[in-house]
């Protein structure tokens, strides 16, 4: 699954002229689940001896009798249709006099049966009970579903920078317009679900007529990514939000009227800058510029798509860019990618795993990072070393997630856990890979104090150079050994 930090940086890293990206994080947008009393046209498909019963009478066969023996049915049916109809107001059914003979009970359609006859379907005032997702900083309703939400506590968990309310009060039903609840439900499929005692089945629409009260409010989180930029030439921070893979300008300018970077504690610090490379290394280097080049370029089409066309220009291209990329041995490495690169050692890694990084927090060392781990661990012959500290006291690290590195390493002799208490050259290195970067590996949501930096790295694929590099690593962190 594609992270969606890492999406939306590759997207919209050149989002602002003059800025560049420093981080992409996870945000929780605040958002209150509504259930709303409402006043609503019930509009519901008529059944098939009713629709019938409505053109039999259009085309002027209006009476029981008759419009049962066109039908082939029993008159009982056509009066129970009949009956549903009156109820709706779409027939008039009166006694109209003969020239010669007895009145007559004949069938007449009213204005709404002639709409019912073309439109097809009844509409029937009706109370109902609603859910609906209501945008806390937008201020208005929204048409997230319940299952894209997640509570408080499952956002802290993970991290998220909390984004903040417009509003503090409560929602109220002059919040929550009609005309704004039918133009959702005009653009999506909605469900309705109401209380059991006014269930309406699942093909009813509704056309909302008045909110009448809001009964139930809980306040739910919807996940988004909040990308954090910094000018190349003055000092000023701008943040921008991204829902659903779309950069929302509306909810990045009322963020920023809400208080911005300095309402969320946002601070962009300066990076602690890539350890130094050997100068035939750095000869090498392929340059950021020419990288994101190439990582727009194919980032056109998705790996493994195929061409929809023959000759499709831009699919080829991305084909070719997709391939240099693969090509280099030595190229830059964006902030942003740092994340893939980890998550793509994790997933794929068949020899050896070998990580140094300063500092370790819980948002990141969770359940599902462990569960990565494991299956690397029960590869035969698979060796894992994680380094954590690099002169950092022991308060600067989360304890929940050194407890769960360390049951892990309890549980798996070959996972070597170390605390360095000296710097030393942050780096990942799995199989023949080698990423050379000061990158918070283990704690990319950021601290408490939601300080980020611009931290570039370099990728080395090179089995000689990256065997040298991992020996020295081993030899290191065997050096500086503690008891786990």
């Amino acid at each position: 699954m594609t992270d969606p930090t890492a999406a939306a940086a590759r997207l919209y890293s050149d989002l602002h002229s003059g800025f560049q990206l420093v981080a992409a994080v996870e945000a929780a947008l605040p958002v209150s689940w509504l259930t709303l009393d409402l006043v609503a046209l019930q509009r519901k498909p008529l059944p098939v001896v009713e629709e019938f019963t409505l053109r039999l009478c259009q085309q002027g066969v209006n009476t029981i009798p008759d419009i049962a023996a066109v039908l082939g049915v029993d008159n009982d049916v056509v009066q129970t249709a009949v009956a549903g109809q009156l109820s709706a107001e779409t027939l008039d059914y009166r006694m109209v006099r003969q020239p010669e003979g007895p009145g007559v009970r004949t069938l007449r359609l009213t204005p709404a049966g002639v709409k019912a006859v073309t439109e097809l379907e009844t509409t029937t005032p009706q109370r109902v009970e609603q859910t609906n997702a209501f945008d806390r900083l937008q201020w208005v309703p929204a048409e997230y579903s319940k299952s894209e939400l997640i509570t408080r506590d499952q956002a802290k968990a993970s991290g998220m920078v909390f984004l903040p309310s417009s509003r503090t009060h409560e929602v109220t039903a002059q919040d929550v317009t009609p005309r704004t609840l039918n133009t959702l439900f005009a653009n999506t499929d909605k469900d309705v679900d109401p209380a059991p005692s006014r269930r309406l089945s699942a093909s009813v629409q509704l056309d909302v007529l008045a909110v009448e009260a809001v009964t139930r409010q809980p306040r739910r989180y919807l996940p988004v990514v909040l990308l954090v930029f910094s000018a190349l030439e003055f000092d000023e921070v701008r943040l921008s939000v991204v829902v659903d893979d779309l950069a929302s300008d509306r909810h990045s300018d009322l963020l920023l009227q809400a208080g911005g970077a300095d309402k969320l504690g946002i601070t962009v610090a300066e990076p602690v800058g890539e350890p130094e490379l050997p100068a035939h290394l750095r000869e090498l280097r392929v340059s950021y510029e020419t990288v994101r080049g190439l990582q727009k370029r194919a980032d056109n089409t998705r790996p493994g798509a195929s061409c929809t066309a023959p000759g499709d220009a831009a699919a080829d291209d991305s084909v070719t860019a997709r391939a240099e990329l693969a090509a280099l041995t030595v190229r830059s490495v964006p902030t942003f990618e740092h994340r893939e690169l980890l998550a793509h050692a994790l997933r794929d890694a068949r020899r050896r795993f070998l990580l140094i990084t300063p500092f370790v927090r819980d948002a990141v060392v969770d359940q599902d990072l462990i569960a990565d781990l494991e299956v690397l661990l029960r590869r035969r012959g698979f060796l894992a070393h994680i380094a954590y500290g690099l002169g950092h006291p022991a308060r600067e690290h989360d304890s929940e997630a050194i407890n769960r590195l360390r049951k892990l390493a309890e549980r798996y002799p070959n996972l070597t856990l170390v605390r360095l208490r000296e710097a030393v050259p942050g780096c990942l290195i799995f199989d023949d890979t080698w990423i050379n970067s000061s990158f918070d590996w283990l704690a990319y949501c950021g601290g408490p104090d939601r300080a980020y930096r611009r931290e570039e790295g370099t990728l080395i694929r090179a089995t000689d150079i990256v065997n040298n590099r991992y020996a020295e690593a081993v030899a290191t962190l065997k050096s500086s050994l503690e008891v786990r």
